[in-house]
Order: C-alpha cells, then structure tokens, then sequence
C-alpha cells in the first residue's frame, strides 16, 4: 500500500479544519434538536465527500 501523499494529508487537515467549522456553526446555529442533528448530518457527509476526494485526488 502507497503512503499517503504530503498533499493528500494537507487536503485532510483542511478538511479536519472546515468540518469543525461547520460542526460548530450547527451548535450555535440550530434552534431544536432535530435542526442541530441534521445539520450535524450534512456536514459530516458533505466532510466525508471532501475527505475520500483528498485521499482519491
């Protein structure tokens, strides 16, 4: 198995980085449970899209 490339794991710790952004845009934003769970669900899957990019590139 191929190491990780230096732009594949700066890509990630980017991702890392605006995930946490946007998890915590759901915290401070959302005004019930349900709207803070699903807007923890998108991120993560709009995150989980962004993440297999940077490791496909």
């Amino acid at each position: 198995m191929e190491a990780v490339s230096i732009n594949a794991r700066k890509c990630c710790a980017i991702e890392k980085k605006q995930l946490m952004k946007e998890l915590r845009k759901c915290d401070l934003c959302s005004r019930s449970y349900a709207e803070f769970h699903q807007c923890y669900r998108d991120a993560a899957r709009k995150g989980g899209r962004r993440a297999r990019d940077c490791v496909t590139g």
